[in-house]
């Protein structure tokens, strides 16, 4: 089984991934975003034995968009273990929103806020 890697973000800010092997998202608003998203993470493809699993182990973001995803969004997008969806800073630098919910999430499982 080969999982894909996929990134959403503004045009300019992910073309350059596809030379990596990256399967690009272009979006224009954080709405968009969202909706791909949520499409990314529930396609699926099969193994040779015709098993479905996630067709994306992946799925970076750029922080200007992901600051933008309501908790209910957010919520729907951390269940289950696959896909990973990292927060990258885009083109026009961080927004402190990866390191942001590296705190939620090191606080709810340790019960503390132990990054600062």
């Amino acid at each position: 089984m080969k999982y894909k890697t996929a990134i959403v973000g503004a045009r300019d800010a992910v073309a350059g991934f596809a030379l990596l092997g990256v399967d690009i998202v272009p979006v224009e608003s954080e709405a968009q975003a969202v909706e791909e998203l949520l499409r990314l993470k529930k396609e699926t493809q099969a193994d040779e034995n015709g098993k479905e699993y996630n067709a994306y182990a992946i799925i970076f973001i750029t922080e200007d968009l992901a600051g933008g995803i309501s908790p209910d969004d957010e919520k729907k997008l951390a269940k289950g273990a696959l896909p990973a969806i990292i927060p990258l800073p885009s083109h026009q630098g961080s927004t402190g929103y990866g390191m942001q919910r590296l705190r939620r999430i090191v606080e709810r499982a340790v019960g503390s806020d132990i990054l600062q």
